[in-house]
């Protein structure tokens, strides 16, 4: 059972970077650099206008895409700021997506305590392997903070939210 897991954690990843490479092409950003190791506290490094960015991306089933927050860990944040200024990055993005064709992208300057209530919730201590739950600080995003993007034949378009 714990191999299943493994598998599904790395199908997610795997994913998630086709996903995130198809965005980043379209955009004509070719030097996306993903992290080798699966358990990197980030998914990747790029370029955008001159600004070097360091990205984290999720892969979300669909029937959380419109909820009026979505959830980030709280670790992760401060993972991806931690990484944003050991690597001198202009930019840390959170990249959500929903499926195959949705995606919010949230910039990590505009998370904060102010306007993200953080809770506890109980839930899978990772996706990696089934070893039980455990509570985990998590911080409710407002999808008003995201530039939301949907791919119809291919194409991603900027949608208003």
């Amino acid at each position: 059972a714990i191999q299943l897991k493994m598998d599904k954690f790395q199908e997610l990843e795997n994913k998630g970077r086709k996903l995130i490479e198809s965005f980043l092409k379209q955009a004509n950003i070719t030097d996306w650099q993903p992290t080798e190791d699966k358990y990197d506290w980030v998914d990747g490094y790029f370029t955008h206008k001159g600004n070097k960015v360091v990205a984290e991306i999720k892969v979300r089933d669909i029937k959380y895409k419109d909820y009026s927050t979505h959830l980030m860990e709280l670790d992760k944040f401060m993972n991806i700021t931690k990484a944003k200024i050991d690597n001198d990055c202009a930019l840390g993005l959170y990249f959500n997506f929903f499926g195959d064709d949705d995606l919010y992208i949230y910039n990590i300057r505009d998370i904060n305590t102010i306007e993200c209530e953080v809770t506890s919730l109980w839930c899978a201590k990772t996706t990696a392997a089934d070893n039980g739950n455990t509570y985990k600080q998590m911080i409710n995003i407002p999808t008003t903070k995201a530039q939301i993007y949907k791919r119809k034949d291919g194409i991603w378009y900027r949608v208003e939210n």
